[in-house]
């Protein structure tokens, strides 16, 4: 009987055991588990938060407007060298017209509906800006400035210098 006694005392003792290394393991308790979900979760808003700016940024920086604009800009200042004479029309503001030096030709750059378009000697025209609710020609001196209203409401304005040439 004895030996059934300290059987069944060591027995109540290794339960008493592993019952105490399971309260000391390393194993997760739930506020651990919490904790993990909360910082979790905060880092996966972090990812949304800067993905959606990143998408803002890139529509802000390369919208459709602006890169149509800077396009504009860079075909219209090849038509700015080697000018004669440059003016502006008397009934509309939205006509420029341009001769050249050591040539005929006569470039006629104005806006019909919602295009600026550019015309060589009166002969058909070429699309410059498309998409656009309103644009103005300031001739001031040797400096022609470029109003533009896009239908999406953005507004662009630049101003070129012309160097005129008496030749």
């Amino acid at each position: 009987m004895r030996a059934f006694y300290q059987f069944t005392w060591r027995k109540d003792e290794m339960y008493q055991r592993n019952w105490r290394n399971r309260l000391n393991s390393s194993g997760f308790t739930l506020i651990e588990a919490l904790f993990s979900f909360i910082v979790f979760a905060l880092f996966i808003h972090l990812l949304i938060f800067i993905y959606s700016w990143l998408n803002q940024m890139n529509d802000s920086i390369t919208n459709n407007d602006h890169v149509a604009w800077e396009l504009f800009v860079n075909d219209f200042e090849q038509y700015l060298s080697n000018v004669k004479h440059i003016e502006q029309s008397n009934t509309r503001a939205k006509t420029i017209q341009i001769s050249y030096v050591n040539s005929n030709e006569i470039v006629v750059v104005d806006q019909y509906q919602d295009i600026i378009r550019m015309q060589k000697n009166y002969l058909g025209y070429i699309p410059l800006l498309m998409g656009i609710k309103n644009s103005s020609f300031r001739l001031n001196g040797n400096y022609i400035t470029v109003y533009v209203e896009f239908q999406s409401g953005a507004v662009k304005e630049r101003e070129f210098f012309v160097q005129i040439r008496n030749e």
